[in-house]
């Protein structure tokens, strides 16, 4: 993946988060923007730039959500570096493993960061919490739908659509 569109990507997701994560009605499909936007760089399979955008989104991610900065730089570059790793399996293997390797790494990201905050915040560790389930359920089923549009043929579909407008 190019520099261009990787930029653009965090550039999107950050909107996406800034805007709609301030919503009210965040909690009827509270998807990760951020985590999708590591996944799709990581879906290259160049772990390096999987590592500094999942870094940055995380930074980001940080900035607009938390108090401390880097827990979720550290979570989203480690995952990005697994998801980079494991792209060439998970693509290959279709929508819903896409979806299902999203929705784990959104719970292994919500568990890297409450245990930092455990160490550095003397918080409380709260793990697979009924919000967290629905967070990762639907950010794999929107990683897994947005993989199942990648993969349509688009172009096939709207040729036969132009053909049947015209009988």
């Amino acid at each position: 993946m190019k520099f261009g569109r990787v930029a653009l990507l965090l550039a999107a997701a950050t909107a996406l988060q800034f805007f709609v994560g301030g919503s009210r009605h965040r909690a009827a499909w509270p998807i990760d923007c951020f985590l999708i936007a590591t996944a799709v760089v990581a879906r290259g399979g160049n772990s390096v730039r999987a590592v500094l955008a999942g870094g940055a989104v995380g930074f980001l991610e940080d900035a607009l959500n938390h108090d401390l900065l880097g827990m979720n730089a550290f979570a989203k570059a480690g995952l990005g570096y697994l998801l980079a790793i494991f792209s060439v399996r998970v693509v290959f293997a279709g929508a819903w493993a896409v979806a299902a390797a999203i929705a784990a790494s959104s719970l292994a990201n919500d568990a890297i960061v409450a245990g930092l905050a455990s160490l550095l915040l003397a918080e409380p560790v709260v793990l697979f919490s009924r919000e967290a389930l629905w967070r990762a359920a639907a950010t794999g089923a929107t990683g897994g739908a947005l993989e199942a549009a990648r993969r349509f043929p688009w172009r096939e579909w709207w040729e036969r659509r132009q053909l049947r407008r015209l009988r």
